[in-house]
């Protein structure tokens, strides 16, 4: 009991602290097709070999598995407008852009996301760890005068542990802490819509423009009460303390050498607290495997911020229902956009499907963006 106190005492240390250093970053986060199609992150769930990503506590009542790779591609924004545009304009790209522009008020996003190979990594028994990468190119015009393109190299080594108290009653107390480290390479351009052209003729310039390199380290805290798995309750701290070196070099092969520029910064605490129920199945199980709800607020800190988002954008709902010993339907919602999703859990191959949305403004319905994901996991 000494010991599981002193665990207590140091994971609410850790969920409370975190100070604001230098620049804030964009979160390494590496979903998978469950967690998106369930409406985010979820902190009751306990899952597979991502789900300590979203509470390293969960890896208290994690079952054993490996993974191995992974390929994922994401497509966001009006991307089938965007094959048009790329299959059908001859000549004048730029005027066929302009009309897409026109056509969505001016402003457009758009994204392609490629999640893997690595997706290598192990839970079961309290200890989890991985190593995941992910590749993405978006597109961001707010104007004719104003397009910006990035592109974004992303690394992520992760290893955790976590402890559990029984409670006595069928009542268990995981108390969990994820360290990690990553890198993350970008390079991007603002520029104009006539100025697409030249870059649209010549994409290797890109290659020519000043690059950011970021390296750092965090640590993720979280506990987690669980009831005979049936009912759950998570509270967890993502990137309590996360912080980074960001150096500036002149294009990508002058990385190694020296910097131009570097500058501190950090990833801003993550504070979530959800609930999970994962109802007896009785009768239903002569047809279902599973049924789980989950219920979320993430991203608390963001209330005490000088702007913050609406509120109704941090609530995530999701539903899980299993069946046949391969199949999974989802549902969920997330930043007040659905999201669904269905997976074919093939033994050592499980193919995912899931669209959803995201919301880039601070308001419901200000920008939305509708996203699909379809990823093939090799697991075992």
């Amino acid at each position: 009991m000494h010991r599981g106190r002193i665990l207590v005492a140091c994971a609410f240390l850790l969920l409370v602290s975190g100070a604001a250093w230098g620049e804030e970053l964009e979160a390494f986060s590496f979903r998978d097709a469950r967690e998106i199609a369930l409406g985010g992150r979820h902190a009751a769930l306990s899952g597979g070999a991502e789900a300590f990503l979203a509470n390293p506590a969960s890896l208290g009542a994690a079952r054993p598995e490996f993974s191995a790779a992974r390929l994922g591609l994401v497509a966001s924004g009006p991307v089938f407008d965007l094959a048009n545009l790329a299959l059908g304009a001859e000549g004048d790209i730029v005027a066929a852009l302009s009309s897409l522009l026109a056509k969505y008020d001016y402003k457009l996003y758009a994204g392609f996301e490629l999640s893997g190979p690595l997706a290598f990594g192990y839970v079961g028994e309290g200890l989890g760890f991985g190593l995941y990468n992910r590749t993405s190119l978006k597109v961001n015009a707010a104007s004719i005068a104003s397009v910006t393109l990035r592109a974004r190299e992303d690394v992520l080594i992760a290893g955790g542990y976590a402890y559990r108290q029984a409670l006595g009653g069928g009542h268990a107390l995981d108390l969990g802490l994820l360290a990690k480290g990553f890198v993350r390479a970008e390079l991007g351009i603002t520029t104009t819509l006539p100025g697409l052209e030249a870059i649209l003729a010549n994409p290797l310039a890109l290659l020519g423009e000043p690059v950011d390199l970021t390296t750092g380290i965090g640590l993720d805290a979280g506990l987690r009460w669980n009831w005979n798995e049936v009912l759950a309750a998570g509270l967890v701290c993502r990137d309590v303390y996360s912080p980074a070196l960001v150096a500036t070099f002149a294009c990508l092969d002058t990385i190694g050498g020296t910097a131009s520029a570097t500058r501190s910064a950090r990833i801003a605490p993550d504070l979530a607290f959800g609930l999970a129920w994962s109802p007896p199945l009785r009768r239903l199980g002569r047809y279902l495997d599973g049924i789980s709800l989950a219920l979320d607020y993430g991203d608390m800190l963001d209330l005490a911020r000088p702007v913050p988002r609406n509120a109704l954008l941090n609530l995530g709902i999701g539903l899980e229902v299993r069946a046949l010993d391969i199949l999974a339907f989802r549902i969920g919602l997330s930043e007040a956009l659905l999201a669904a999703g269905l997976s074919f859990d093939l033994g050592a191959l499980r193919l995912c499907a899931a669209a959803w949305g995201d919301e880039l403004g601070i308001e419901p319905g200000d920008r939305p963006v509708y996203n699909l994901l379809v990823s093939f996991d090799f697991v075992y």
